[in-house]
This record gives structure tokens, C-alpha cells and sequence, in this order.
């Protein structure tokens, strides 16, 4: 056979197929099931789509998603933004969404955080809330478990979370004077949480959004004396908290992110001296280890990500670009936004790491077959598959 005539199978062993593929972004995978039923089966499989959320969370840039006004949904790939040579304008992404809505409606969406692809949205006038994964589309409409107690105004915690013993996601929310509560996408059922927080809520005051890192959600409070972040394990269905840095008394925290696979802090000097301090928490939960690592002479900057840790990605508020800044805090790269059609300054984004992550099963007939395709996926399978694998 001319090698012009065989399939690209004969000639990659399925062991580097797959290293190759693992390094592939989640949005350019879906297309490439097309190429052979080998390759569908490989890219569309559990053991492969988990394998993958893993290696781009460790190694891929994140993305920055977006809604605005009455404009589509959609994120800014910041990896090809300031690496790629790209744009802002052809970096940008728009989405539909999974659900109908009429137009000038979609000021009434609200972006309420992220988890393994997947974004967490709060829709209001009617009030639900949908989990959904951009990249494959899944998704789920929620109602909550208590109309007459919804109203976001008065909503003090809100997240999502994932845990990995039971393949599930976690969504928590809390309103004033209401006990909080968790739904539960596998059993499908809101329940309440029983192990209350170590803080009562009411006297605290919290950015509803809530930040997924190391099985656990975290929550930081508004107030300029908070002394601690609020955190829920979502395997254990219990609140704790970590401190905060003792040294920033005299700062603003504004929002914590996830940097070089650790947990951080910004804070804001609003005085004459405006500088913004990023802390680093190197030892989850050793509030000990809590490291000064950047300051940058200007205020109201939200560091997103590490670039080769060594260059950090931030969202400028305060300028109203996305920037890039090298370790001692001089900026290398900046690009304005204010011409593309939608505001960071609202708050009304999230980071989150595009992914081929699908919704779990409620079904356990179903959810125990998964488990055992899971379990017999081995190369011995793929080899046959590659010396099988033709072109549909």
C-alpha cells in the first residue's frame, strides 16, 4: 500500500497518539473525533477526558469568561492573546447559550464562578440557575429549592465545586437568614448543610462568588477587618476557614485566585501609595506560609494566571486592560478593551479552563457501566483499536 493511502493509525503507537492528543486544547479536540473511529473513541472517552482536565489544568492557560449587558457570552483566550501574536478582537470567543432568552435579557445573567470547565450562571426574573460547559455544551437548568427566599441581593454565598470521590458537582448557596444549602448534581436534590460555618454568616460580608481550589470552595468577605477566608470542603459537607496574611491590616483584599497551583490573594492600597500586593498561600491551610510575591504600582489589578512563572496575566481595572507583568512589577504587554464590546470593571467573569468534562449520570444502572468502560480502558484496547481503526 502506498504510504500515501494508509491511515495516520499505522504509523503513531497509540501510546504517543495519546500524549499527543492530551496536549491538544479542549476546543480543537471535539473537531478531531471526525478523523477515525479510533480517535472518537479515544477522545470521547471518560478515562481520556479525565486524564486531559488534569494535564491542561497543570499546564494550560486559562481562559477569561465573560458576560456583558445584552451582548453573547463569551471568553478571552489569554494564552494566545499575549503568546499567539493574536488580537483581542480574533482571541475573543462567542458562545451560544444553551437555553432560549429574549433579547435584552441577558443583563439579567450573572457569572457566578467555574470548575473543571464548567461555569456556574444565575439567571434572575425567572430565577434559576444553569451549570454549563461551553465547550461540549453540557449543561443543566437548576431551580432553587426555595423561590420565596431568592432574591441575589440578598444571596451571601454562592459556588461550585467538585467531588472527585463520588464523580460529582457541588453547588452551595446561601441567603440571609436561611440556612445554607448544597444541590447535588448526581442524587439531583438540594440538601441542607448541616456543620454550620465557624463564622455566622449574617455578620459577615461576603463576594458571593466563590473560588474552587483543592476540593474545597472559598469565600472572601468585603469587609477591610475580615481576618479570615471562609472555605467549604465539599466531600465532607463542612465549613472551616483560613486565615489571612497578618501583615495586610492596612490593605483592601479584593479577590482570591489560584497562581502557580496555589492559592492568592490581591490586595489594595487605596491611600496616595496606590499599589497592589499579591500574596501567595505556598502550604494550603498554613496561614504561616503566606508569601509576598508581586506588587504593582497601581491599584485595582486582579492577577489571572502565571505565565511560564515567571510573567503574570492581569485583568487592570483601574486602566481598563488586560496587562502582563513581569516579577518585579514593571508591565511588559497590555491590551485595551473598552472597544470590544464588554467591561471586566462589572465583575461579571470568571477564569476557568476550557475542558471536555460532561455532567455525571443520575442514573446508577448507567453510572455503573461507566464504571466498568472505565476500568477496561487500557492500551491493550487502543493497540487493537489502532490496528482496527479505519475512517468512517
Amino acid at each position: 500500500m502506498d504510504n500515501n493511502q494508509k491511515s495516520i493509525n499505522e504509523f503513531l503507537p497509540p501510546e504517543l497518539l495519546q500524549a499527543i492528543l492530551l496536549r491538544v486544547p479542549a476546543k480543537h479536540l471535539l473537531p478531531l473525533r471526525f478523523v477515525s473511529k479510533l480517535w472518537l473513541s479515544l477522545i470521547s472517552h471518560p478515562t481520556f477526558v479525565e486524564f486531559h482536565i488534569h494535564h491542561t489544568s497543570a499546564f494550560t492557560a486559562p481562559s477569561y469568561f465573560f458576560t456583558h449587558r445584552d451582548q453573547p457570552v463569551g471568553s478571552v483566550d489569554l494564552h494566545e492573546l499575549f503568546h499567539g501574536g493574536a488580537t483581542l478582537g480574533t482571541s475573543i470567543e462567542k458562545f451560544s447559550l444553551p437555553f432560549q432568552w429574549k433579547k435584552n435579557t441577558l443583563s439579567n445573567l450573572l457569572v457566578l464562578g467555574s470548575c473543571r470547565g464548567f461555569v456556574l450562571l444565575h439567571h434572575y426574573e425567572p430565577y434559576y440557575i444553569i451549570l454549563w460547559n461551553p465547550v461540549t455544551q453540557s449543561h443543566k437548568k437548576i431551580s432553587y429549592y426555595n423561590q420565596n427566599v431568592v432574591n441575589y441581593k440578598n444571596s451571601i454565598l454562592q459556588g461550585i465545586g467538585y467531588d472527585a470521590s463520588n464523580d460529582d458537582y457541588v453547588i452551595v448557596i446561601a441567603f440571609k437568614k436561611n440556612q445554607p444549602r448544597c444541590f447535588s448534581l448526581r442524587t439531583n436534590s438540594w440538601t441542607n448543610i448541616d456543620v454550620a460555618p465557624p463564622t455566622p454568616l449574617i455578620t459577615q460580608e461576603f463576594k458571593p462568588e466563590g473560588l474552587f481550589f483543592n476540593g474545597a470552595i472559598h469565600w472572601l468577605s468585603y469587609r477591610r477587618n475580615n481576618q479570615d477566608i471562609l472555605i467549604f470542603d465539599v466531600r465532607k459537607r463542612r465549613f472551616s476557614k483560613i486565615p489571612l496574611p497578618e501583615q495586610r491590616l492596612r490593605w483592601w483584599s479584593s479577590e482570591l485566585v489560584i497562581l502557580g497551583g496555589c492559592l492568592a490573594l490581591n490586595f489594595f492600597n487605596y491611600g496616595d501609595d496606590k499599589r497592589t500586593q499579591i500574596w501567595v498561600l505556598k502550604e494550603y491551610k498554613v496561614p504561616s506560609s503566606w508569601t509576598l510575591l508581586y506588587e504593582i504600582p497601581h491599584h485595582c489589578v486582579h492577577s489571572l494566571f502565571l505565565s511560564n512563572y515567571s510573567d503574570f496575566i492581569v485583568v487592570d481595572r483601574a486602566n481598563n486592560n488586560f496587562a502582563k507583568y513581569n516579577l518585579e512589577g514593571e508591565r511588559l504587554q497590555c491590551f485595551e478593551y473598552l472597544d470590544y464590546g464588554f467591561l471586566p470593571l462589572e465583575y461579571n467573569s470568571t477564569v476557568y479552563t476550557p475542558s471536555l468534562a460532561t455532567l455525571p449520570s443520575c442514573d446508577k444502572k448507567k453510572r455503573k457501566n461507566e464504571a466498568i468502560v472505565k476500568d477496561d480502558w487500557n492500551h491493550k484496547e487502543l493497540k487493537q483499536g489502532s490496528e482496527q481503526g479505519s475512517n468512517p
